[in-house]
């Protein structure tokens, strides 16, 4: 196998990885909305699992860059200009599903991060308001830490 098949292999195995990070991504939209903290916690776990390779992909196709003598931070649209027709049609097949895929991804982590950051938001103004109830109560215990009688945060009158 030449280095330009090598090559088109690395991308495609690159391309494969995004498409599962794009389905845990989709899955993780799903769980914040759900607020299954433990569901996301196992899904970022796999993510980290799924980068870690992406990493190791990604040290493979420099040194089959270099190998092609292409130097560092060549793009796929330079490679494919220098390959024969027929590899280059390859080449441009996977360019643009990775490019989609990547797109895709990007939009979905959006979605999720604006997700996570209403969540966060609405848990800070839960606790502000449990804080300020507390400190208007001047706190649950009396004189010589003795219990006050039970007072309601919750305004049953609302």
């Amino acid at each position: 196998m030449n280095a330009s098949q090598r090559l088109l292999g690395l991308l495609k195995e690159e391309m494969a990885i995004y498409e599962i990070l794009l389905e845990l991504a989709t899955k993780k939209t799903d769980i914040i909305i759900h607020g299954k903290i433990k569901e996301l916690d196992e899904t970022v776990q796999m993510e980290r699992n799924f980068i870690k390779k992406l990493v190791e992909l990604e040290e493979k196709r420099e040194n089959t860059l270099k190998e092609m003598g292409k130097g560092e931070g060549v793009t796929i649209s330079e490679v494919i200009k220098s390959l024969p027709l027929e590899e280059a049609a390859q080449f441009n097949n996977v360019k643009e599903r990775l490019s989609a895929v990547l797109k895709e991804l990007e939009q979905r982590n959006d979605l999720n991060m604006a997700l996570i950051e209403q969540a966060l938001e609405y848990v800070n103004y839960s606790i502000k308001a449990i804080s300020e109830a507390l400190e208007e109560d001047k706190g649950i215990y009396g004189e010589k830490g003795s219990s006050k009688g039970y007072t309601s945060l919750i305004d049953k009158k609302a």
